[in-house]
C-alpha cells in the first residue's frame, strides 16, 4: 500500500461522513462501489443504493449532525485495504431538545478498481464492505438558545446551499 492508496481510502471515508452530514446522497453514493455491502446492526444490512435511501431518511430526522473521523488504521492485502477508523458522531434533535453523541469505529474494506483510469495509474478506491461498531453513546438535554440566537457566523446547512460548497465545488 502506498501513500496515495491510503489517502484515497481516507478520502472515501471522509466523503461518506460529509455526505451524511450535508444530506448529500451523491457524496454518500460516490464513497461506495455499486455492489458494496453495508452492515449497520439493526439500522441496515444490504447494498449501497438501499443504504443511501436509509441514510438520507435516518440522518434527515436530525436538525444537524457531525461525523468526525480520526485514528484511521489501514491494512493492505493486494487489491483491497481493510480499515478501522474511530468516529465521533454528534446529532442534534432540536424538537426533543437533546443531543445524541455516539463514539464508535467504522470498519470494513476498500477496493481498487479501474486501473489506469483518469484518476491515475493506481485506479479508483471506494468502500466495498462497511460496518460500524459502537463503543459508547449518550443522549442528553441541550440548551440551544445561544446557538440559535447567535448571528456572528454563517450557520451550516444540510444541503448544497451550505457554505462549504462554495469552496469544494470545482469552478469553471
Amino acid at each position: 500500500m502506498n501513500g496515495d492508496d491510503a489517502e484515497a481510502v481516507r478520502q472515501a471515508l471522509y466523503r461518506y461522513a460529509r455526505g451524511v452530514d450535508r444530506l448529500d446522497a451523491a457524496l454518500i453514493t460516490d464513497a461506495f462501489w455499486p455492489d458494496a455491502r453495508i452492515t449497520l446492526g439493526s439500522i441496515y444490512a444490504g447494498g449501497r443504493d438501499g443504504f443511501v435511501d436509509v441514510a438520507m431518511g435516518f440522518m434527515g430526522m436530525f436538525a444537524t449532525t457531525r461525523h468526525d473521523i480520526g485514528n484511521i488504521v489501514l491494512a493492505a492485502d493486494g487489491k483491497s485495504i481493510g480499515y478501522e477508523a474511530n468516529v465521533r458522531t454528534w446529532h442534534w434533535l432540536r424538537d426533543k431538545g437533546t443531543e445524541l453523541v455516539v463514539l464508535g469505529r467504522y470498519v470494513g474494506r476498500a477496493e481498487v478498481r479501474d486501473p489506469g483510469s483518469a484518476s491515475g495509474a493506481g485506479g479508483v478506491w471506494r468502500l466495498a464492505e462497511h460496518g460500524e461498531l459502537m463503543d459508547w453513546g449518550e443522549e442528553r438535554p441541550v440548551d440551544a438558545t445561544w446557538f440559535e440566537g447567535n448571528a456572528e457566523l454563517e450557520k451550516g446547512r444540510r444541503d448544497r446551499d451550505d457554505g462549504s460548497y462554495r469552496w469544494l465545488t470545482p469552478r469553471g
